[in-house]
């Protein structure tokens, strides 16, 4: 099977099983295979052999015989589905298929396998010939579908068909179901078939589930990856499909053969296989539950007299609102008993009713609390309810409903579904599944209306969207987004009959500039007089809103809304935290007041303290309360009064007074993978804990200047601390900007941490040297070490980790802002303690490179420059490309590029920077394997062989420009 979903299963019309299922099996972390103790217990009397039990034994030859027969007609399957779609995400997996015409080179397997999205595949034969596959047909709604390959390219195997002969399965019969199980080339797993009259198992909620159909039923402990895989008997037919089962226990579904069969017989013939529909699910009940719906006497004896095997009827279950079932008047728990004058007791004659009926009325007579009703119903096509299209932009994909979704929340199959949040609706809850209903007020019904409306939306003007859960129909949210088409680029995939493939198609959107006038704005004022002058700070407070619209640097794509403070209300210049704009790739906006949101763009990134500084428009806000806040550089004294002015939970303005308590340096733990981290910088804290409960505040002094920013600091994506980020940190970047001019930083690419005076002693710190720092700082005994030197600087060979720093110009450091003069000093003369002497040395700063400027996307991974937290992370850098990020789905994913790697070679030409690196992939043909050396970030070498799938992943580039208004250029514009 191909991946594990939880299952409540309806074993029986009367069972009610509620354990996890098994479906096919996904690659990424490999979960452990289980197995039985095969230890035998003593036995001091051997029992003699049961009858049964000897005609197993007598059966082995026979069995070793067939299964060995069928080996050249199984395939494992290795496959992606590149893209979300319906109830499935972006995935790679293992499955198996068996051949079923080797002429024609057709496979069949599982629906769940080929999917009803975007697939990609190949098959590995038992010889281990390995050939692409295709989906030819997946079934609207039943488990099964084929993929077809090219036999012509097997050479050294002899192909072998196996017969489907759905009629021969029977209770009781012994089967083996051969095929990739728990990842496993091939594994042949015993069974006998319980059950042949089940109702269809139910995986969950959002999630594939089948219907209208037996399954049978088995006793056989199986396990991820055999999805796909023939259930043979003893002659060597399969007579039916494994699809599903349940994880704790030995129980595993097969899906029947019959509707497979005739699909198979109809794509022979080149005939189109037609699927019929009145929107109505049936199940099947037993005799004495069918008695309590209102089944007449009279008419179960007829139909036990007809159907003398039958144990029970179909029942309607669901009628889908506004469908044929619907508007004919069927009812759920309305018993089935005539078609046309047929009487129907079972799926497989049901649907040959319906599958030949297409676009016509069909006559349904049905008994409801005892009385018969004859309804006239049209019977639609199928396949025109299976969507068939999809639109990604900006990670979020969308389609038509689904017939398979409808079914689940009892929804006419119609509205636009949002398989994947993306950056669209980033703050959605993807497992929950939504229906997007409106946008800008303009209603979206299909995703032609949905593009029509998405490409005439100005950029970054907030607009709403108006969505509901297809787990909750009842509640209706109201979302406001701001579209970035830079960063939101629209993209038609529709399914090719022919190929299998869906095309895509790049979809422009309308040269629509947003016409505006200045908005008037008013900023909450504090009225509290406790906050004194600080009051005022309140109406310099606003709104940051940045999502990312790529993961790179270790971080993955968020959107955070936090707050910041207006510096230069003139200018438009707004500090932030770095936790809230973590990377220069982003899309940002600035909200006034809860009234006004407006766009933003980066204008800094400080390279190691915890702000951002970004502007916007002045001339979009009419008449205002702004009140720049001014930032104080006097350093704060422990003792010192403060106001911390903030929001509360309900977004009430409010002051806090407190006091200094402590000046620290603020210490945040590495990451794996690397990303920026906050390093060298002091903060400061207050005495009360209140402050703690807040995520930003100004803290004003008594002249209501701001003597510290309290902020987020990143400690992970998903995780933060709080503290108070001293001003004098940010006057210097602020004062260049005010000047018109680039910030322009240097810097000896280290990090440091504080070490007490006895460590440095048992260094071999001198006793003199103690005295005098000592004496030159009484309120701390503190030296600084070395404690990371970034690779590629200048310092780098020079420095070394654990090297306390003594002194800088001549100049004792004391304190941490004594590295401060980094900034704007070419070299630096240190004086180290190493291994218990001291060293002077003369130490180059490097300029700070300002992050990422381009970065290449190949086969789903992106690539990247090593950036500054993993240059200052690592002990080596082998290459100048580094794998920042692989999609889920991807070729990389599948062939395990991992997003700490480092490129060395693609197909034996070396790769030292991106640029020879777009070089060597842009000799990588399509379809085909490259050959790419990596070496982990542990510095362990390999060798992965990635097959290239350009169709769904191509090679684009993204490159720092600053003539864009997103400041990016992408090679796809």
């Amino acid at each position: 099977m191909a991946r594990d979903r939880p299952a409540n299963g309806t074993a029986s019309p009367s069972d009610m099983e509620t354990l996890p299922s098994l479906k096919r099996q996904r690659t990424g972390p490999h979960g452990q295979a289980s197995s039985s103790n095969g230890g035998a217990d003593m036995q001091i009397d051997e029992p003699v052999p049961l009858i049964n039990e000897v005609i197993a034994i007598q059966d082995v030859p026979k069995w070793q015989e067939t299964t060995e027969a069928s080996f050249g007609g199984i395939v494992a399957i290795r496959f992606t589905q590149p893209i979300a779609f319906d109830t499935d995400p972006p995935v790679c997996s293992l499955a198996t298929g068996f051949i079923v015409d080797a002429k024609r080179g057709i496979i069949l397997t599982n629906r769940h396998v080929v999917g009803t999205g975007p697939f990609v595949g190949e098959a590995v034969m038992h010889d281990h010939e390995v050939v692409e596959v295709r989906a030819l047909y997946r079934d609207p709604i039943h488990d099964f579908g084929f993929l077809k390959f090219d036999p012509r390219q097997i050479k050294y195997m002899k192909l072998v068909e196996i017969p489907l002969a759905p009629e021969h399965a029977r209770v009781g019969i012994d089967v083996r179901i051969i095929g990739n199980d728990a990842g496993e080339k091939l594994s042949i797993l015993a069974g006998s078939i319980s059950r042949i009259d089940r109702n269809v198992p139910e995986y969950g909620h959002m999630t594939y589930n089948d219907l209208n159909t037996f399954y049978l039923q088995s006793a056989a402990a199986l396990s991820g990856g055999s999805s796909g895989s023939p259930v043979i008997d003893i002659e060597g037919r399969a007579v039916a499909l494994q699809a599903g089962g349940r994880s704790r226990e030995a129980t595993n579904y097969f899906f029947p053969l019959d509707r497979a069969k005739r699909a198979l017989k109809l794509i022979q013939e080149g005939r189109p296989v037609l699927r019929g529909s009145v929107q109505t699910q049936f199940t099947y009940m037993p005799f004495d539950v069918a008695q309590k719906l209102g089944l007449p006497e009279e008419a179960e004896a007829m139909v036990r007299k007809m159907r003398p095997h039958d144990i029970g009827m179909l029942v309607v279950a669901t009628v889908l609102p506004d469908g044929p079932g619907a508007s004919a008047g069927l009812e759920e728990g309305d018993i089935l008993l005539q078609i046309n004058s047929e009487l129907v007791t079972h799926f497989v004659m049901l649907e040959d009713i319906l599958d030949t009926h297409i676009d016509k009325t069909i006559d349904i007579t049905v008994v409801r609390g005892g009385k018969t009703i004859e309804v006239r119903a049209p019977v639609q096509d199928m396949h025109k309810l299976t969507p068939s299209r999809l639109v990604t932009f900006g990670g979020c994909v969308v389609h038509n409903l689904s017939y398979q979704l409808a079914y689940g929340s009892t929804l006419p199959p119609r509205g636009v579904f949002m398989t994947a949040t993306g950056n669209f609706l980033p703050n959605l809850d993807e497992s929950m599944g939504y229906v997007i209903e409106r946008i800008a007020d303009q209603p979206v019904n299909d995703i032609d209306e949905f593009v029509a409306v998405l490409r005439s939306l100005p950029d970054h003007e907030p607009v709403s969207v108006v969505t509901y859960s297809v787990s909750d129909i009842h509640t209706k949210e109201n979302t406001t987004v701001a579209i970035a088409h830079q960063w939101y680029p629209i993209s038609m995939y529709t399914h090719n009959n022919q190929t299998g493939l869906w095309d895509r198609t790049k979809i422009k959107r309308h040269s629509r500039v947003a016409n505006f006038s200045p908005t008037n704005i008013r900023l909450p004022v504090l009225s509290d007089p406790r906050a004194g002058k600080a009051a005022d700070l309140t109406r310099a407070m606003v709104g940051v809103s940045c999502s990312l619209p790529l993961s790179i640097e270790g971080i993955n794509k968020i959107g955070i809304v936090d707050y910041g403070v207006i510096v230069d209300a003139a200018r438009g210049l707004v500090v932030a935290s770095r936790r809230t704009i973590p990377l220069s790739v982003c899309n940002l906006a600035l909200i006034f007041g809860d009234s006004l949101c407006i766009p933003a763009k980066l204008r800094f990134l400080h390279p190691t303290h915890n702000f951002a500084i970004i502007q916007y428009d002045p001339q979009r806000i009419g008449t205002n309360n702004i009140k720049q806040a001014t930032l104080s550089s006097t350093q704060p004294r422990q003792g010192d009064a403060a106001h911390m002015i903030t929001y509360n939970r309900t977004s009430n303005t409010m002051c806090v007074n407190t006091v200094v308590s402590n000046m620290w340096e603020i210490l945040v733990p590495i990451q794996y993978p690397p990303h920026w981290r906050c390093i060298n910088t002091e903060t400061i804290q207050y005495e009360t804990k209140l402050p703690s409960d807040f995520r930003f505040g100004l803290v004003g002094n008594d002249e209501g200047h701001v003597q510290a920013i309290w902020m987020p600091f990143m400690r992970s994506h998903k995780s933060d601390t709080v503290a108070g980020l001293p001003p004098r940190y940010i006057l210097p970047a602020l004062e260049a900007l005010q000047r018109d001019e680039e910030p322009r930083l240097r810097s000896l690419g280290i990090e440091v941490r504080p070490n007490s005076l006895a460590s440095a002693r048992a260094g071999g710190l001198s006793d003199s040297r103690l005295d005098e720092v000592q004496q030159a700082n009484p309120d701390r005994n503190m030296l600084f070490t070395v404690a990371r030197i970034e690779l590629m600087s200048k310092a780098h060979g020079v420095l070394q980790e654990l090297d306390v720093i003594i002194s800088i110009n001549g100049r004792l450091m004391l304190h941490i802002d004594d590295l401060e003069v980094q900034n704007t000093c070419d070299a630096l003369e240190l004086v180290v303690l190493r291994n218990g002497k001291e060293l002077t040395l003369q130490v180059e700063t490097t300029e700070y490179d300002r992050g990422v400027d381009k970065l290449v996307f190949w086969c789903g991974a992106t690539f990247q420059a090593p950036y500054m937290a993993l240059r200052l992370q690592s002990s080596k850098a082998p290459s100048g490309v580094h794998c920042t990020f692989v999609a889920a789905g991807s070729p990389a994913e599948q062939y395990e590029l991992a997003s700490s790697y480092w490129v060395t070679q693609v197909n034996g030409v070396k790769t030292p920077d991106l640029e020879s690196f777009e070089r060597a992939i842009s000799e990588c043909p399509d379809s085909t394997y490259a050959r790419v050396k990596v070496i982990s970030y542990d510095l362990e070498p390999q060798v992965l062989t990635i097959k290239t799938c350009y169709h769904y992943w191509p090679t684009s580039t993204l490159t720092k420009d600053p003539s864009s208004d997103s400041g990016w250029r992408s090679s796809e514009d």
